[in-house]
C-alpha cells in the first residue's frame, strides 16, 4: 500500500518537477575579464540573441537536449561604459531566448552565469568572436559491464528428470508457500502489537503534556514551508544603478550590516516566557530572493516548529528595502539565506547563519551606503 502512494505521489508531482523555470527564478554568478577561453572540449557553443521570438535552432543543440547539462555560461561584450546601463535588459532578453528554444537545457541542478569581456575601447566586433552561450554537458562515468556466464547444460538422457521427481518437487514447492504463509501471519501478528504498543506510548506522552501548566502551540517534528509577501515602505529603483568605479562592490545588507538586521528581528519578535520556551532550540530558516533595487521578490519561510514560523513571518511582513548587492559597479539580484534561533544571551529570535549568492568576493565585505558607491543623487 506504501509502495503505491509513492508512485501516485511521484506520478502527480513529476509535470510539477519537469517544468521549465523562468527568468526571474534564474540566479546567476558574474565575472568580468578581457576574452573568454572555455574550459576543456565538453561543451556545445551557441550563438546569442536579443530581441523576442526565440533562438534558431542547430544541430548541435538539439543532440544534448536529452542530456545532463551541468553549467550555462553567457559571453557578452562591453567596450564603453554605456553598455553597463543596459546589460541587466539585454542579458534578460539572451536568457529568455535560449529558455524559449531549448527549455531541456535548464535543469535542477545546472549552474549559470554570465561573464562579462569588458574591454574599455576594445575592438567589438573581434570579442563578438567568442559571445554566445557555452552549454556544458556533464561527464558520465562509464557503466561496468556485467560479464554473463552461462552455465553448462549437460545434454545427457540420464539426467532427465523423471515424473516422480517432478512430482516431489511441486510438492515442496507447496510446502514453503504454506510456511511464507505462515511466516506473513506472524509478522502481521507483531506489527499489531507494535503499534499497539506505540499508541500506547503516545497516549501516555498527550497525557503529560496536558498535565503540564505550561503548553506549546508549536508542532515539532513536521516541515513546513510557508511563503510570505514582503511590502517595503520605500520604492526601489526603476532599473540597476551604476557606479563610475567598475570595481565597486558591496554584498547585500539590511540597513548597516549585521547588527542592523539584529536589531530588526529581535524589535519585531518580542517574546513572552511562554513562547521562549516553546521555541527554545528550534530553528527556522530564511530565504529571501532580492531584486536589483533592494526589495524582496521572494521570502520563504521553513523549518519544523510552528509557532517559531509564524513569529518569524510576521516579523518579515514589516521588512524594509535591502542595500543590494554591488558587483563590477552595477546593482544586481541576489539571495540571502538567514537561519534564526532563540539567543539565550539575548533572550531574542537572532541570526546565527548568513549566507550569499553569488558569493562576495572576499575583499568586498563591507557595507557601504549608496552616497558612497554611486555619489550624489
Amino acid at each position: 500500500m506504501r509502495s503505491l502512494l509513492v508512485i501516485i505521489l511521484f506520478v502527480m508531482c513529476a509535470p510539477i518537477f519537469g517544468q521549465a523555470p523562468v527568468y526571474d527564478d534564474l540566479f546567476f554568478d558574474e565575472e568580468e575579464g578581457k576574452t573568454y577561453k572555455p574550459i576543456g572540449k565538453n561543451y556545445v557553443f551557441l550563438r546569442s540573441k536579443k530581441g523576442t521570438g526565440g533562438m534558431p535552432t542547430t544541430s548541435s543543440g538539439d543532440s544534448i537536449k536529452k542530456m545532463n547539462i551541468s553549467d550555462i555560461i553567457l559571453v557578452f561584450t562591453e567596450t564603453n561604459e554605456a553598455a553597463a546601463e543596459t546589460r541587466e535588459d539585454g542579458n534578460k532578453e539572451r536568457w529568455e531566448n535560449l529558455l524559449a528554444t531549448y527549455p531541456q537545457f535548464f535543469q535542477f541542478n545546472t549552474n549559470y552565469k554570465n561573464v562579462c569581456q569588458c574591454v574599455m575601447g576594445g575592438d567589438a566586433e573581434a570579442l563578438k568572436q567568442t559571445q554566445g552561450f557555452y552549454v556544458y554537458i556533464k561527464k558520465e562515468e562509464p557503466k561496468p559491464v556485467e560479464m554473463k556466464v552461462e552455465p553448462t547444460v549437460a545434454k545427457t538422457e540420464d539426467k532427465k528428470e523423471t515424473k516422480k521427481e517432478e512430482a516431489k518437487k511441486e510438492e515442496k514447492k507447496e510446502i514453503k508457500k504454506e510456511e511464507k504463509k505462515e511466516e506473513k501471519k506472524e509478522e502481521v501478528a507483531v506489527e499489531k502489537k507494535e503499534k499497539k504498543v506505540k499508541e500506547k506510548k503516545e497516549e501516555k506522552k498527550e497525557e503529560e503534556k496536558k498535565e503540564e501548566e505550561e503548553t506549546s502551540t508549536a508542532v515539532e517534528g513536521a516541515e513546513e514551508t510557508v511563503a510570505v509577501e514582503v511590502k517595503p515602505k520605500r520604492t526601489g529603483y526603476k532599473k540597476p544603478k551604476v557606479s563610475k568605479d567598475k570595481k565597486a562592490c558591496r554584498p547585500p545588507c539590511y540597513g548597516y550590516g549585521d547588527e542592523d538586521l539584529n536589531t530588526f528581528f529581535k524589535e519585531q519578535i518580542i517574546l513572552s516566557k511562554k513562547q521562549r520556551r516553546a521555541v527554545k532550540g528550534s530553528l527556522s530558516i530564511v530565504k529571501l530572493s532580492l531584486n536589483f533595487d533592494g526589495s524582496v521578490k521572494k521570502a520563504l519561510v521553513n523549518g519544523t516548529n510552528a509557532q517559531l514560523n509564524e513569529l518569524v513571518t510576521v516579523a518579515l511582513k514589516g521588512m524594509d528595502l535591502w542595500n543590494p548587492a554591488v558587483k563590477a559597479g552595477v546593482t544586481v539580484k541576489s539571495e540571502v539565506k538567514i537561519t534564526l534561533k532563540y539567543d539565550k544571551s539575548t533572550k531574542a529570535i537572532k541570526p546565527f547563519e548568513i549566507m550569499i549568492t553569488p558569493r562576495p568576493n572576499p575583499k568586498c565585505t563591507e557595507c557601504k551606503t549608496d552616497q558612497e558607491i554611486f555619489g550624489k543623487e
